[in-house]
């Protein structure tokens, strides 16, 4: 076929260097090296080691991330989780057969796709290469799964992909159904998965490269076709999650060249773009008033008047009232370090970096310090610019902030991490107990601080470090800090005293040279990068909002919704505009596409350790004291977990404030937490809901149990006939078999989908999304307009089933539920259970719906009648279940 079309050197150059790396892998060549990023958010790399100089120049031009965004692939995914270990199976089972699949599995890697052309090429041609290659491994390395007749069925399709690739199916006859694998000792096992090898290493490489190609190309064809209804479909509607990587992979991210291949004219409303526009900051323009009421002829206040009306009320923006808040801060920061003497409290907790703990009493530690050592005003002046904060998940209102001094610090970042980490370290190296750290190691023990202020232009002069090391030499010799305890008796002899002590940490005198030492390094660096520090932390935020903003309408043609911009820009709203998205729209000069509620009733007064601190109690806490963290763990692990509680009520009350009412248990996620009560949950949520009721002064929740109100719902009617018609939260049992759900739709074409989810709600990997693209996962099915589960091959992992219904953008553009489409569920298994849902109108122009839910209850399953709506499309309901959506 393409060859008739003349496409046949379309793919030469590409397949070649398919087949190259390919046959150095089942040669038993390693392909790529993984290095792994250090901490938890950082991410990894993995560099494709097999490619000549020759390739990598060819494949940067090919694969690298501006080249494809240059070409229009503006839906590249910022982040991956890729297999990358599957490229190097071949060689690990040549060279180290006893570990090959471990060792394999532990190299999946989460990337940044802007690392570099090697993490496009593993994620959009190799890996789904090799995955099809060795699916015989995989398969039998995770073990049976599923009946005898899917498991035939499984194999049936591996033998036929074998048959379209070209490879010898003998190399499957023990790795199928029935094939003698379980015979097999381990020694056996490895023999045959290296005579796969060396059956795919003797097949003709270049044309099994070129048909899995073309296996790759059906799907992306099939999926054109499917939106061309009426001509050509746009490439947005074309692209999806599972075509990006054939776009990528096969045409470096260029549609136009996927229309060529398809020989199809471009859609007249297609866009190419090829550059994102750059950043423009509508901030700091209060400062430039003199210059532009001469260059407009005006009075310099007529243009603050207008600054004032455009920030709505003052002549400075948002953003730069945070900016001057946080120079006022540092100067009163800066002084309480250098007036700090032996004899005073630590200055931990000066700074609100700290997880919030109301249990532990560590030695040096003050909660909320800052209130007693800084100035009133600025005080003041945090809590009002702070106070308020958006939840991501919820960006329609503004709410309540409980931890303002711990947005501000997160606002300041690493200055205040190093230069506050640093002074805490000279205290508890002269003045004990203890430090983590030596005055000669600071300079490694900050050093991602340091690193991220000299990536902000503003460096630490190295020779501080150099006098530090100077100054510990010089530090008096070790003082042991003593601990005494007495006690007195009386005895027929008079009363006796018993005095105990013990060693409660080191102290070295010097400290005053150190302080002042660092005083003076703090106070240059200030001079000479305060200012330029400052601005440099809010305009990285904001810009880093901006090209976000701009990527999501490249890739997608229009602005994003609230919820979809609130997803990368709630933390910069929460940082420099009190969570004010509108106010963060206006200083990146977009629209806002709807108003936030600017804040509803207010259940948060105060701060909120002290609210905190007043649930511990309530729940039964008392701090633990060091006898009792030695002595008695289960006591000590109970006032942690009591501790935990009461630091999350504070998130229950700013859901209480979006949502209008408490949140129920799945609202707030009670099954993530420790209850430490003999009925655990069941019996301590209502207690908590009870507490937070009384101190925040608002009326208990009616119900109180510690599930949704799904169980308490009336039982479903029977209509005859024997089918059952559920009500809107109602609930039937199901028999563990194949159930299928059936929506039938009205007015116009809906896509139906099925999400499979854990305990907590939330799914394992976007795997477990399954729609026509990804038909099936783990027993769940997707075939039009139904969803077939058969509940007694769903894993454990799996605690629910949600079918989702969803308007098809294309077949009606601003469709909505109710004005426009309407729909009925209707669920049935071979056991006889036959139960229908329609549900209640939809009034919100919801163009996405949750129909029915299939969960497992007390060691069954059984089914409920959902019919919640989203106005947010699927982004909100990807936000709900931890889909990874690109926005």
């Amino acid at each position: 076929m393409e060859a008739a079309a003349g496409q046949q050197q379309r793919f030469a150059e590409l397949d070649a260097l398919a087949a190259r790396l390919l046959a150095a892998a089942l040669g038993g060549r390693p392909v790529v090296t993984v290095t792994r990023g250090e901490g938890p958010q950082a991410a990894d790399s993995v560099e494709v080691t097999a490619l000549d100089p020759m390739e990598t120049v060819w494949c940067a031009g090919r694969f690298g991330v501006r080249e494809q965004q240059q070409r229009g692939a503006w839906y590249l995914p910022q982040k991956l989780s890729v297999k990358a270990g599957t490229l190097n199976l071949p060689h690990l089972l040549r060279a180290r057969p006893a570990h090959a699949l471990t060792v394999a599995a532990d190299d999946s890697v989460r990337l940044q796709v802007a690392d570099g052309a090697d993490t496009l090429l593993v994620w959009a041609l190799l890996v789904p290469l090799f995955d099809a290659l060795l699916e015989p491994v995989r398969v039998r390395a995770a073990g049976p799964a599923g009946s005898h007749e899917e498991q035939r069925q499984l194999w049936a399709g591996i033998e036929e992909r074998y048959r379209v690739l070209g490879v010898d199916d003998g190399a499957l006859d023990v790795f199928r159904f029935g094939g003698g694998w379980h015979q097999l000792d381990r020694s056996g096992q490895q023999q045959v998965r290296l005579a796969l090898l060396d059956t795919l290493a003797a097949a003709d490489l270049a044309q099994l490269v070129a048909r899995h190609r073309m296996l790759r190309l059906q799907e992306l064809m099939a999926g054109f076709a499917k939106k061309a209804k009426t001509g050509t479909a746009l490439a947005r509607r074309v692209v999806t999650r599972a075509l990006q990587p054939v776009v990528s992979g096969y045409f470096a991210g260029d549609w136009l060249a996927v229309l060529d291949y398809l020989q199809a004219p471009p859609h007249p409303d297609e866009e190419i773009i090829t550059a994102l526009p750059e950043p423009r900051l509508f901030v700091g323009m209060s400062s430039q008033a003199t210059d532009m009421a001469a260059e407009a002829g005006i009075a310099e206040d007529e243009i603050h008047a207008m600054l004032a009306a455009f920030h709505g009320g003052s002549a400075l923006s948002p953003v730069e009232e945070r900016a001057a808040a946080l120079h006022s801060w540092w100067d009163a920061f800066d002084q309480a370090h250098a007036v700090q003497s032996p004899g005073m409290p630590s200055l931990w907790g000066l700074v609100d970096h700290e997880l919030m703990s109301v249990s532990r009493t560590d030695d040096g530690f003050t909660p909320q310090l800052y209130r007693q050592v800084l100035p009133t005003g600025v005080l003041e002046q945090v809590s009002r610019l702070w106070e308020t904060v958006t939840l991501q998940r919820h960006p329609g209102s503004i709410v309540s902030n409980p931890r303002p001094h711990q947005s501000m610090a997160d606002a300041l970042g690493p200055a205040a991490d190093f230069w506050h980490g640093l002074g805490l370290t000279a205290w508890f190296v002269c003045e004990g107990p203890y430090s983590r750290a030596p005055l000669s190691g600071v300079s490694n023990y900050y050093g991602r601080p340091l690193a991220a202020l000299a990536a902000a232009g503003c460096p630490v002069e190295t020779a501080l470090f150099d006098e530090l090391r100077t100054a510990e030499q010089r530090l008096g010799p070790e003082e042991m800090i003593p601990d005494g305890e007495s006690s007195t008796v009386e005895t027929p002899h008079g009363p006796v005293t018993f005095t105990s002590s013990r060693s409660r940490g080191m102290r070295r005198e010097g400290f005053e040279r150190v302080r002042d030492i660092i005083t003076r390094y703090r106070r240059a660096w200030a001079k000479q990068y305060l200012d330029a520090y400052l601005q440099h932390r809010w305009r990285i935020e904001l810009e880093d909002v901006a090209r976000q903003h701009h990527r999501y309408v490249a890739a997608k043609g229009r602005p994003p919704t609230l919820i979809q911009f609130a997803r990368f820009a709630t933390e910069a709203a929460n940082h420099w505009t009190g969570g004010d998205l509108g106010a963060l729209y206006t200083a990146i000069g977009e629209p806002t596409p709807s108003q936030q509620q600017q804040r509803p009733t207010r259940l948060l007064a105060g701060d909120g350790y002290d609210f905190a601190w007043r649930v511990y109690q309530e729940l039964g806490g008392k701090p633990v004291d060091h006898d009792t963290w030695m002595n008695t763990p289960e006591e000590t692990r109970r006032q942690w977990q009591l501790g935990r509680l009461a630091t999350e009520s504070l998130r229950y009350l700013q859901l209480q404030e979006v949502l209008g009412q408490p949140p129920t248990a799945k609202q707030f996620g009670a099954h993530r937490l420790v209850w430490p009560w003999p009925g655990e949950e069941a019996e301590g949520w209502p207690v908590l809901q009870q507490v937070l009721a009384t101190l925040a002064h608002t009326n208990p929740p009616s119900d109180t149990g510690p599930s949704p109100a799904a169980d308490a719902v009336p039982p479903a009617k029977r209509q005859d006939g024997g089918q059952q018609v559920l009500a809107k939260g109602g609930n039937a049992p199901m028999a563990t078999e194949a159930a299928t759900i059936r929506i039938t739709a009205s007015g116009m074409p809906v896509d139906v989908s099925a999400v499979l989810l854990t305990s907590r709600g939330r799914v394992r990997g976007d795997d477990d999304l399954v729609f026509y693209n990804h038909p099936s996962q783990d027993g769940v099915r997707v075939n039009g307009n139904t969803v077939t589960a058969d509940l007694s091959l769903i894993p454990e992992s799996v605690s629910s089933v949600a079918v989702v219904v969803s308007v098809d953008p294309e077949a009606r553009p601003g469709a909505v539920f109710g004005q426009d489409a309407m729909w009925e569920a209707e669920v049935t298994q071979p056991s006889g259970t036959r139960l229908s849902f329609t549900p209640p109108a939809f009034t919100r122009r919801e163009t996405v719906a949750v129909a029915v839910e299939l969960y497992r209850h007390t060691g069954a399953w059984k089914a409920r009648a959902v019919g919640q709506g989203y106005d947010t499309g699927l982004a909100g309901l990807a936000i709900d279940y931890g889909i990874d959506v690109e926005t």
